[in-house]
C-alpha cells in the first residue's frame, strides 16, 4: 500500500511541477487544427467513398 501512496505522491508532483501546461491560446490553435485536419480527411474518405461507388455501378450496371 505504501507504493501505492508513493506513487500518487510522485505523480501529483509531476503534475504540479514539471509539467509545463499550454496555454490558453495554445489550447485554442490546437483545437482549430484538429478541427480541420478531421474536416480535410472526412472530405477525403467522402471523396473516396463516392468515387469507388460510381467505379462499382459501372462495373456491375447497378442503379439505386
Amino acid at each position: 500500500m505504501a507504493n501505492v501512496l508513493d506513487f500518487i505522491k510522485d505523480s501529483y508532483h509531476e503534475m504540479t511541477q514539471k509539467v509545463s501546461w499550454p496555454t490558453w491560446s495554445e489550447l485554442q490553435n490546437s483545437a482549430v487544427v484538429v478541427l480541420v485536419a478531421s474536416i480535410i480527411i472526412a472530405l477525403v474518405v467522402l471523396a473516396m467513398d463516392q468515387s469507388s461507388s460510381a467505379i462499382l455501378k459501372l462495373i456491375y450496371g447497378t442503379t439505386t
